[in-house]
């Protein structure tokens, strides 16, 4: 067993490789009403945007998502390992509301929604079919626990009419998708080996298991007491690819951490795989089981 433990008060930032970059970003601009909060080119050579809330970005914030243009990606396999979705998590209930509102305004067609015992959620994806979930989390108290204290998640309908009972006739036509408040709630991936990739972001980074749906082909770990921060499947991915760097889609996803000495444990943990550090120490990058790289600062 691992001795790190990730702490509650992580923030994830996923990065996307896109292959039309004009037209992701009219989409997230449009849809979800984000701002470039950067635009530049990495060191790796590639155009890259940042993208978040007007008038809250600093160098030290990790941004709520970054598109990394790659005209030339390759299209992934059907059986990839890499992004099922990132979720962006809202405030409260009102504002899920707005953001169904909002969505339904501009004529965005969902892929679906859903009440899951600790949340309820929106489906949709962007021009490229990287899945998106906007959600919002029910009062901890009302979060069901089984006999282990393992917490309890199912996929219900999601009561639309309640929901939109949350707003006015007005607020209704001139909701805004994303408050101020939303960030990236957890992130979810397509796996080849579910048990491997349990393994690693336990073992490895220290996430625990908090939904064990192994015998659905899935299953959620979490930092600190939140129902999940990473999902993972093998639902159409189950011995399938692993990711590969040029592939359009997921290209990474950070992890940012506010606890110096965790980092250094974590360097010690991770010594044996594919590490790479910074200079000062505070990146760790690594690749999980199926060659999805990490970056934790």
């Amino acid at each position: 067993m691992s001795s790190v433990v990730m702490p509650a008060d992580i923030e994830i930032s996923p990065t996307l490789r896109v292959m039309d970059l004009e037209k992701e970003l009219s989409f997230y601009r449009k849809y979800l009403n984000l701002e470039v909060n950067q635009h530049g080119t990495g060191d790796d050579g590639f155009e890259f945007v940042e993208l978040g809330f007007a008038g809250r970005f600093k160098a030290s914030e990790a941004p709520l998502l970054v598109l990394k243009h790659d005209p030339n990606a390759k299209e992934p396999p059907h059986d990839f390992a890499g992004l099922f979705h990132f979720a962006i998590l809202v405030p409260d209930r009102k504002s899920l509301a707005y953001a169904y509102s909002a969505l339904e305004n501009s004529g965005m067609k969902f892929d679906g929604f859903a009440d899951h015992l600790v949340s309820e959620s929106l489906y949709l994806h962007d021009p490229e079919s990287n899945g998106i979930e906007i959600y919002r989390d029910k009062p901890r108290n009302e979060w069901p626990h089984d006999e282990k204290g393992m917490i309890i998640m199912d996929t219900l309908p999601l009561d639309l009419r309640s929901l939109l009972v949350e707003l006015e006739e007005v607020e209704r036509i001139h909701a805004i998708p994303l408050p101020q408040g939303a960030k990236i709630g957890h992130i979810h991936l397509r796996v080849t080996n579910l048990e491997k990739s349990i393994q690693f972001y336990q073992h490895k980074l220290g996430f625990k298991m908090t939904v064990d749906w192994r015998r659905l082909g899935a299953s959620f770990l979490a930092a600190g007491n939140y129902h999940h921060h990473i999902g993972l499947n093998i639902w159409h991915s189950s011995g399938g690819h692993p990711h590969m760097k040029q592939e359009a889609g997921l290209d990474m996803f950070t992890i940012t951490v506010l606890n110096e000495s965790l980092m250094h444990a974590l360097a010690s943990e991770l010594r044996n795989g594919a590490l790479t550090e910074s200079k000062d120490g505070n990146e760790l990058s690594v690749s999980d089981t199926d060659s999805i790289q990490i970056l934790i600062r």
